[in-house]
Parts: structure tokens; C-alpha cells; sequence
């Protein structure tokens, strides 16, 4: 049986705040809305509570009624967390699950409603309905077979639902009666002429088994049935997405169908399924590459009953808690006997994914041709108890097999009606083939049984080991043969808890079952240390079960730390099992308490502490059940944080180690007593506080870890380093930001605001106490255009005081156009972040619509500055970078290419909803490809990229944008990244705050070229711009005068209102070009 923790101790990975997301790797040509690495993430929890990253920073808005909550913050492996603090409790007590606060993968799921899952006792789903009902969700499934119900909950309804699901105070919140739990409704991603042979199934074909009689289900993305290889197979087909019909519009589905049962009609015969006897069960539970856990948990349920293989070529991370499609594997194998046959992924080492991880699965990896482990083949062990996974592997790498009419994904095949494709999917279903062609053979054996045989049938591959391959490669020749198999397909001997010399040896029982008419008498041989095998022959009886013992002694010196595994091998003439073995011989390590105090000196019993290495960046995030807990961490140096929440005071203290070195057994101690208050003000009378927070960031030349305490009043927060130590990697910082609340004290169109942030580096604030005066302080001018019908703004100025720290800053809304006195504080640059958005109706939040980002600036006490924002000319930008990789870069032989489309006439970069978007590279007349992400031959060439956007209401200026670049590039070095000779040209006209201007006269528009910074891009040699008047139907050419990056250009506009449009065409001086059109430029009024 799986045992697994999850109170105390969760394994994670580094914690990283405000990194900025790289573009994605692709993209279609073209496009609704705005390209994924332009976009600001904005996502509602279940709590009602709203958060919007930004870039390096982030904004919290708390839902309604909730204004005195507060907010911790995280990032495990890229993922951002923002956890209100009355979700801690249930969170620590295993009841919630962590994604429903996980900023990244809630954005995943695409806005709109939110999708849950909830866990009910069994046949006792009235609770659960009544509790969703009370807070206005909507019940979309009942699989009453695994006792969850679906839900979905709109943005509305999400601060009433959590009331609904939830009762008690915020440190003893416990779930209404008749929900045991509250998981998102996550996303998992679908994850022959030569493999097939290369598994042996012609040899069971000569032997009259190819599944003949046994139907396979298979969960995915559909199924063409129209497919000639697919002709007669279908039984039934089932449809759990929100799509018209189980009609594959990917092409997974059908591919993984004809590698487990197609005829290979449609190639004569060459690229024939590993059992073309079988019949299909379709049922189809991912709409696009992505599949819904409610649609997956439903199509489980469907299909145990009717179908006893069920191949799933799907699956996502795993956790160390048993999620529910996990418990679904178990619950439904043992139920209906069924045998679920999973994908284990592809995300290479060290990451099983679930629900191949569900001890009754059949998790499977893949190999190539040659049978050598495929490099994207996810391996274990097991998150939690150190398990061998995957438990088989397939040929997974280039396999051909049927294209469906409708798909997209797959490369060309030599036969029309084909693809190939690659992947831990694609070796799954020669997998689920060969248990269709054993359970032929065999249809009474158990789905346990017809597992563990396909385990000890399989090839082991030397070099290779069984946390990476588990058995091996499945041998169908052997498996229609094997007599004799062990009741467990492999033995894993979890963890052995460093120092190993007092290490106790552990012993298994490992069974072996005939089922031939004739005694075995099998010869036993295990690998070397740490295992031995107690009987070296055990004779096995016609029908019966003989049984020896395996030990793993993992004392011996001479033994290395980490993962140890071999095999032990039964043979008998030509008959073999194999059995994988495995133990983690654990690295140096030791155990430390964590303690942690109240303010008042009492154990604290809500708090929530995250320690991690400062070299590796593994990280444990420690749940403290009553004020102490002992957590086991590998030799090295660590950083550690603690919140300590007090919600009575409704106020959270933030302590912080700087450095802790564990190399022997030891205490590290949070004493609340050591926290002072954290006390900052604004100069203004009439201020009020919108913003408070406590920042400790632990940085690096290319990594960050941070953490962070916000409330909405620093009242709520104190700080202080629970020990001297102090170092130059760690800086602690506080965030305040400031307004003028108004008559009706919601900050909307306040006259004025200001921020402030102050940083120390080397440990954390003794508490802090700042009340600036207003000479202090820089002054900026700010004036806000307005460029959308019935838009409103936001802007948030965000402290940048290292490149890779990170903090949090306040947006407040105003109405456009506006005019507002800034004041900020000077100990960091500042970045400044301007949003226009559509405002809020009803309940629901406001929709984002545009956006423009300024470079990080100094600034000194005393001055003034002004700054413009949304002001045309809306164009392309490729100045100011906001990571390193902008905008047009390359890697090696890797071209990204992401040009900022909507920058403003006061030169930010922006971005902006769109109706479409394409980008093209070529080369020549030759289309290299499309999206953005491009692979290039090392030698250096000429290049043409091509990108365009289109945009309408609200939008009113810039509603069609393009650009053209011409421009040479060869082979960069692989680490960081070259930025391309590109340049950009920017418009900046003298307009009224809408963007607009006189017409009926002769205007000026400056105009500057404008290289990408890092680059090759010579100085502008020549410029030539056009205008229209008639939405660029005909062009007029402008008078242009100046030199080098800097000219005007003079047009004579017409008496009639109306648009400009402005063209642009420049070389410069190393023969680069680029041209550029902008439709609706400004307006003439």
C-alpha cells in the first residue's frame, strides 16, 4: 500500500517572487487576444479575493467583506501562490487543495468560471450539493463511483461560496458537514512499422492472440472514426467535454487508437496496431491538449464498467497527497478489475506524473528505436514514499501511426493519413495493446495479475535503471508465454535515513503464482548490494504459490547515497520474471526542529514557515501543528521565513533567517517576541493606506527566493531576523502605498498618490518606523490619455531594487483622461505600470485591455518629473526590455521573437487585447515558420520577420498594427540570449489628452528611430513616412527633414474629421529595414 505524509513536511522547490514569464514557446499563426507573454495574469480565487501580476510586481484586492485579510505569498517551480490567510488552516489540515490558490495554473484554465472538484463521503452527496448550492455554484457532474461532485462558480459567486463551503474563525475554518474536500477542477495535457516488431506483438499475432474479443477504452481527445484503419473497431463513444461530439480535433486520440488496434488499411498493412482485433471504447475527455480531471474522472467512471484495459495518454504533476484521480485508479481497478494503462509524461527526471502514479496503474515510460530511454521520459521515484515509477517502457519516439482529419498536431509521415508523433502517449498504447492481447489469452486473470506480468515479461535495457524504466520494455513475444509471475510487479524499499551505519536491513515477502499445469522450479539471482535474495531456486506448484523473501541492507560504507536499484530474475529454461527493486539510500542529511513562538510567548498554532537551500533551491514548506516540528534536510546552507498570524489582532508577524548552515542535528527558532511593529506613513493628512507589505528576498546574478506578508494597514504587520546573521545576498524590503480614500473611501480618481519602499540589506527589518515629509520624496507630473470608448485607468509605480527581487504595488482606478501629482520615495528605482481597462460590472472585475510599461528610473528628493501615458502614436517597440530575452533575441540556433505592437507615443513598450495576431519568419521566399519560437540553421543569413495585430472596439486608435524587419543573423552562444540588429520607429504628435488634433492644418510629428538596446542595429540611414486619410486605402507622402534617429515629418490634414494612419519605411546604417503601418494613428478633430 502507498503511504503518504501530508500534514507537516511538503517537498517543493525553490521560492521565487515576481519573476517575469518568458514568451510561450509557440503559438498558432494566428490569434484572439493578445500573445501569451504580453499578457498580465488576473485571476479570482475561491476565497473572492482578486490578484494581477504584473510583470516583477503584483496586486491583491481583496474580495468583498474581506478588506481585513492578509496575504502570503509564494512561488514553487514557477508556480505563484497568494494564500489568504484564512485559508491556512484548512490548507494545513490537508482539506483544501493548494492549486485553488495557485495563480499560474488558475490563469491556465482560461478566466471565466472557476471549476472545482468536491470530495463527498460515500453515497452521501447532500451536504456537498446543499453547501454548493447555499454559495451559487452549479453542479456540473456527479461520479458518484468515486464519490466527487464537479462544480463550477462564477466570478460573482466566489466570496459567497467560500462563506458557504467554509465555517469558523480564520484559524479553525473547517468545511461544512458532507465535503471532505476541495480540489480544483485541474487541466492534465495528452502527454508503427517499426514498433510494433520491436515489441514482439507479430510474434502473438502467429500465435492467434492480437485482442481478439477485448475491448480497450480510451480516454482522450477523440476519435475520427471515418479513419480507414479505425473502420469496425468503434463499439461506443462517449463525449465528457463541452464540445458537439466526440469528433477527434486534435489528433491524439486517433493516433494513440490505431497504435493499440488499427488495421493499417490505409498503408497496406504497414503501419498495423499492436492488437488489431480489439474493439474501442472512445471517450472523449480533453477538448483541446488539455483535459479537464472532471471530464477524466467521469470517462474513468464510464469506462471500468464496460471495458477491462483502459489506455489514458494523459496526465500532470503529482503531489505527495493522493489526488482524486489517484483514488479513482484505486477505488475503479479494484471495483471492476479493471486495468488502467498510463502515461507516466514527459517532463524527463525526477517527475512521475500523476495519475500514473496510482500504485494499481500501469505507469509507462518511453524508449526510442534502440530501446534506450527516451531523454523527455519522466522517471521517479514516487513524490512522498520514494516508490519505483514508471513500472514499464514502450516505444515512444517518432511512431507513426493514423492522422485525424480534423488534427493539427503531428509531423508529415512517408504514407498520406499518418503522423508521427512522440511521447510517454504514444508508448502507452502499445502498452494497453499488449495487456489487450494478454487479457485475449488470459480474460479471467485479475487486472493485478495481467499487470504484474507485463512487468516481469518485460526486456530489462542495461544502462538503465528500474527508477527510470521500471521492468523494462514490454515484451509481448514473452508475455503470451510466461507461465509464472510474482504478485507484486516491483518491491520498493523506500527510504533509508542517513547515517547509514546503524541502518536495520528490510525485508520483503515477494510471491510467485503458476498458473501452468506443471511445477517450476525457478533459479533466483538478485543484483548486488544493498539487495539478496533468501532462496536461491523455489520450486513453484501446477496452480499454486511458492514464496522467498527479499532483503535490502543498506549499511555498507561502500554503498553510494541516493537512488539504489536492480533487479531479481527467475528463470526457468526460457522462462524469466523480472522484478524491479529499489530503495533511496538517503543523502547526508539531518533532522531540524523549527519552533515557532507567538508574540506572547505561547507555541504559535497558526503560522506557516518555508525553509530552503541556497545552492540546490529544493525548498520545505513547514506546516506547524503546535508551535514545533521536525523537518529533515540535506547538508547545506538554507534560508528560512515564518508568518506568524495572530486573527484576533488580525495581524501577521514576518521573521526571517538570513543563512543557517545544517550540518549536524539542530534547532532554528521563530520567537514572535522578537517582532516589532512596522510603522510607515505618508506625509499627506488626509492619507490613506491601500497598500502594506513586508518583502525578504534572497537574490543572486540569476536567481531569486522571496517571500512576502501584505496587509491593507501596517498595523496588521511587524518584522524582525530571528538571528544576527546578515549577507549581502538578502535584502528586506517595505512596500507602502498611499491615497486620498474620498468622501466615499473607495481611492477612485484620488488627486494624488504615494509610494514609498525602503530596503535593508544584509537581514530583515528590528521593525521599522518611516514618516517621510514631502520633500523627501520625488514629484511626478502624470497626465493619462484616454484611447478606448468608456475605458478607465490604473497605474502602479513598483520599486525595482535588484533584477531579481521582487515586490507587490497598488493600481488604483481612475477616470480617463486624469491628471495626478505621484510622490515617490527614493532608495530604488522605480517601475511604472500603466493599465486601461473597462470597468467593473456589477460584481464582476474590471477587463484589462491595455497595457504600457515603463524602464525601472532613479529618481532624487526635491525634483519633479513628468511623465505621459497612453498617448499615441500605438506602435511597435522594441526598447526597454522587461526581461532579458526581449524582444527579438536568439539562444544558440533559437530565434524568439516578440516585438511589442502597442508601445505608446511616449515610448513604453505596450501591449493591448487583439482581435488577431500573426508573426511569421522567413527566409528568402522560404517560410521558416510561424508564432514566434523559430529553429535556425547556425550559418548566418539574411532574415525577414513579419508580425501584425488587429484590434476594434473599444479600441479606437492603432487598429491595425504590422511591422517588417529585415535583418541578418547566425549562430549565438547557447547561454543568454543576443539580441537582434532590429529598430523600431516611434511617433510622438503634440495631441489633446484624446489623442487627438486639429484638422485643416499642416502638422508636425516627430519621429525617432529607435534601436533594440544589446543590439547590432546601425543609426537610421534613411526614413520615409506616408499618411492617410482614408483608413491607408491611399497614402500621401510627408515631407521628412533631420537626420540620423531623430527627424519630423510635416503632413497637411484635411477640414474633415476624421483618422491619420502613418507608414514608415527605414534603413540604417548596416542595411537593416523595417517598415511599419499603423491604421488610425490619431484622430482629427
Amino acid at each position: 500500500m502507498r503511504r503518504r505524509r501530508l500534514s507537516a513536511v511538503l517537498l517543493t522547490s525553490a521560492l521565487v517572487i515576481g519573476g517575469l514569464q518568458a514568451p510561450a514557446a509557440a503559438a498558432p499563426s494566428t490569434t484572439t487576444g493578445t500573445p501569451t507573454a504580453q499578457k498580465p495574469i488576473s485571476v479570482t480565487l475561491l476565497t473572492g479575493d482578486r490578484v494581477t501580476t504584473h510583470g516583477k510586481g503584483a496586486t491583491v484586492q481583496p474580495g468583498p467583506g474581506r478588506s481585513k485579510v492578509r496575504f502570503l505569498t509564494q512561488t514553487i517551480k514557477g508556480h505563484r501562490y497568494v494564500i489568504p490567510t484564512d485559508a491556512l488552516a484548512l490548507l494545513r489540515a490537508g482539506r483544501l487543495d493548494k492549486r485553488l490558490f495557485d495563480i499560474s495554473e488558475l490563469a491556465a484554465q482560461g478566466g471565466g468560471d472557476l471549476r472545482l472538484l468536491i470530495s463527498y463521503p460515500k453515497n452521501s452527496a447532500t451536504g456537498a450539493r446543499s453547501a454548493l448550492s447555499a454559495g451559487g455554484a452549479r453542479v456540473t457532474r456527479d461520479i458518484a463511483q468515486v464519490g466527487t461532485l464537479a462544480a463550477r462558480a462564477n466570478l460573482e459567486e466566489r466570496a459567497t461560496l467560500w462563506s458557504s463551503l467554509t465555517s469558523g474563525s480564520a484559524t479553525a475554518r473547517s468545511l461544512k458537514p458532507g465535503v471532505q474536500r476541495v480540489w480544483l477542477d485541474g487541466k492534465r495535457k495528452v502527454s508503427l512499422d517499426h514498433s510494433v516488431p520491436q515489441i514482439g506483438a507479430p510474434t502473438a499475432w502467429q500465435a492467434g492472440y492480437d485482442g481478439t474479443g477485448v475491448t480497450v477504452a480510451i480516454l482522450d481527445t477523440g476519435i475520427d472514426a471515418t479513419h480507414p484503419d479505425l473502420a469496425g473497431k468503434i463499439v461506443a463513444a462517449e463525449n465528457f467535454t463541452t464540445t458537439a461530439t466526440a469528433d477527434d480535433e486534435v489528433g491524439h486520440g486517433t493516433h494513440v487508437a490505431s497504435i493499440i488496434a488499427g488495421s493499417g488499411a490505409a498503408s497496406g498493412g504497414r503501419y498495423k496496431g499492436v492488437a488489431p482485433g480489439a474493439k474501442l471504447l472512445i471517450g472523449k475527455v480533453c477538448e483541446t491538449e488539455f483535459c479537464d480531471d472532471s471530464a477524466i474522472l467521469a470517462g474513468m467512471a464510464w469506462a471500468a464498467e464496460r471495458a477491462p484495459v483502459i489506455n489514458m495518454s494523459l496526465g500532470g504533476g503529482d503531489t505527495p497527497e493522493i489526488d482524486p484521480l489517484e483514488q479513482a485508479v484505486n477505488d475503479l481497478t479494484a471495483q471492476y478489475n479493471t486495468l488502467f494503462v498510463i502515461a507516466s509524461g514527459n517532463a524527463g527526471p525526477n517527475s512521475a506524473g500523476s495519475p500514473s502514479t496510482a500504485d494499481s496503474a500501469l505507469a509507462v515510460g518511453a524508449v526510442d528505436r534502440d530501446d534506450q530511454l527516451a531523454y523527455f521520459s519522466s522517471t521517479g521515484p514516487r513524490v512522498g514514499d520514494h516508490a519505483i515509477k514508471p513500472d514499464i517502457t514502450a516505444p515512444g519516439v517518432d511512431i507513426v501511426a493514423a492522422k485525424a482529419k480534423n488534427g493539427f498536431i503531428g509531423d508529415p509521415a512517408p504514407v498520406d493519413g499518418y503522423v508521427a508523433l512522440s511521447g510517454t502517449s504514444m508508448a502507452t498504447p502499445h502498452v494497453a495493446g499488449a495487456a489487450a492481447i494478454l487479457t485475449q489469452e488470459h480474460p479471467a486473470w485479475s487486472s493485478k495479475l495481467r499487470k504484474n506480468t507485463l512487468m516481469g515479461s518485460a526486456k530489462t535495457i542495461d544502462g538503465f535503471n528500474a527508477f527510470e524504466q521500471g521492468a523494462g520494455r514490454v515484451d509481448v513475444a514473452r508475455e503470451i508465454t510466461q507461465t509464472v509471475s510474482a504478485d507484486e510487479g516491483s518491491l520498493s524499499f523506500g527510504l533509508a535515513i542517513w547515517p547509514h551505519g546503524d541502518d536495520q536491513p528490510v525485508t520483503k515477502t515477494i510471491t510467485y503464482r503458476n498458473s501452468g499445469t506443471a511445477a517450476v522450479t525457478l533459479a533466483l539471482s538478485a543484483p548486488a548490494a544493498p539487495f539478496t535474495v533468501a532462496a536461491s531456486t523455489l520450486t513453484v506448484p501446477a496452480g499454486g504459490t511458492a514464496s522467498t523473501t527479499v532483503t535490502a541492507d543498506t549499511s555498507s560504507p561502500s554503498l553510494s547515497d541516493g537512488l539504489l536499484s536492480g533487479y531479481l530474475v527467475a528463470t526457468a529454461g526460457d522462462l524469466k520474471v523480472t522484478t524491479p527493486l529499489g530503495v533511496d539510500r538517503e543523502v547526508e542529511s539531518y533532522d531540524v526542529v523549527v519552533n515557532t513562538t507567538n508574540p506572547d510567548g505561547t507555541p504559535s498554532l497558526d503560522h506557516y514557515a518555508g525553509l530552503f537551500n541556497l545552492d540546490t533551491f529544493q525548498s520545505f514548506d513547514v506546516y506547524q501543528a503546535q508551535g514545533s516540528e521536525t523537518v529533515r534536510l540535506p547538508k547545506g546552507r538554507y534560508g528560512a521565513f515564518v508568518w506568524i498570524n495572530n486573527a484576533e489582532a488580525e495581524s501577521t508577524a514576518m521573521l526571517t533567517i538570513t543563512e543557517f548552515v545544517v550540518d549536524k542535528a539542530s534547532t532554528i527558532s521563530f520567537d514572535g517576541r522578537l517582532a516589532k511593529p512596522v510603522n510607515v506613513k505618508a506625509p499627506q493628512a488626509n492619507a490613506g493606506t491601500v497598500l502594506a507589505a513586508v518583502n525578504a528576498d534572497w537574490t543572486g546574478a540569476d536567481w531569486g527566493i522571496g517571500a512576502s506578508a501584505l496587509g491593507l494597514t501596517f498595523d496588521q504587520l511587524s518584522a524582525a531576523p530571528a538571528t544576527p546573521v546578515s549577507k549581502d545576498f538578502f535584502v528586506a524590503s517595505v512596500n507602502g502605498s498611499f491615497a486620498d480614500p474620498g468622501a466615499d473611501g473607495t481611492f477612485r480618481n484620488s488627486p494624488w498618490t504615494t509610494d514609498l519602499a525602503y530596503f535593508q540589506p544584509g537581514k530583515m527589518f528590528n521593525g521599522l518606523t518611516k514618516t517621510p515629509r514631502l520633500r523627501d520624496l520625488a514629484t511626478v507630473k502624470a497626465d493619462y490619455a484616454v484611447s478606448a470608448t468608456g475605458a478607465e485607468g490604473t497605474k502602479g509605480n513598483f520599486a525595482k531594487y535588484s533584477e531579481n527581487s521582487g515586490g507587490w504595488f497598488v493600481a488604483l482606478p481612475f477616470s480617463l483622461p486624469f491628471h495626478r501629482t505621484e510622490y515617490l520615495s527614493t532608495e530604488a528605482p522605480w517601475q511604472p505600470d500603466f493599465m486601461q481597462q473597462l470597468p467593473a460590472v456589477g460584481e464582476d472585475w474590471p477587463e484589462l485591455i491595455s497595457e504600457q510599461i515603463g524602464g525601472a528610473t532613479p529618481v532624487r528628493a526635491g525634483r519633479t518629473y513628468h511623465q505621459a501615458w497612453n498617448t499615441a502614436v500605438f506602435g511597435p517597440n522594441v526598447t526597454q526590455p522587461l526581461w532579458i530575452g526581449d524582444w527579438v533575441s536568439r539562444q544558440g540556433d533559437h530565434l524568439s521573437a516578440y516585438p511589442s505592437l502597442f508601445g505608446d507615443g511616449a515610448g513604453h513598450p505596450g501591449f493591448s487585447t487583439t482581435d488577431t495576431y500573426t508573426s511569421a519568419l522567413y527566409q528568402g521566399s522560404t517560410k521558416i515558420g510561424e508564432g514566434g519560437e523559430y529553429d535556425l540553421p547556425a550559418a548566418t543569413a539574411k532574415y525577414r520577420l513579419e508580425v501584425s495585430a488587429t484590434r476594434s472596439a473599444p479600441h479606437l486608435f492603432s487598429t491595425s498594427v504590422s511591422g517588417t524587419w529585415t535583418f541578418k543573423s547566425g549562430h549565438a552562444p547557447a547561454e543568454g540570449y543576443q539580441r537582434l540588429a532590429l529598430s523600431t520607429v516611434r511617433f510622438s504628435p503634440n495631441l489633446d489628452d484624446h489623442n487627438a488634433t486639429a484638422a485643416g492644418r499642416r502638422f508636425e510629428i516627430p519621429v525617432t528611430v529607435e534601436q533594440q538596446p544589446g543590439s547590432t542595429a546601425g543609426t537610421a540611414k534613411s526614413v520615409k513616412v506616408e499618411v492617410s486619410y482614408d483608413d491607408g486605402k491611399t497614402w500621401h507622402r510627408a515631407d521628412v527633414r533631420g537626420s540620423g534617429n531623430h527627424r519630423v515629418a510635416t503632413v497637411n490634414h484635411p477640414r474633415k474629421a476624421g483618422f491619420a494612419s502613418l507608414r514608415v519605411a527605414s534603413t540604417d546604417t548596416k542595411g537593416n529595414t523595417v517598415s511599419q503601418t499603423v491604421i488610425r494613428a490619431y484622430a482629427l478633430r
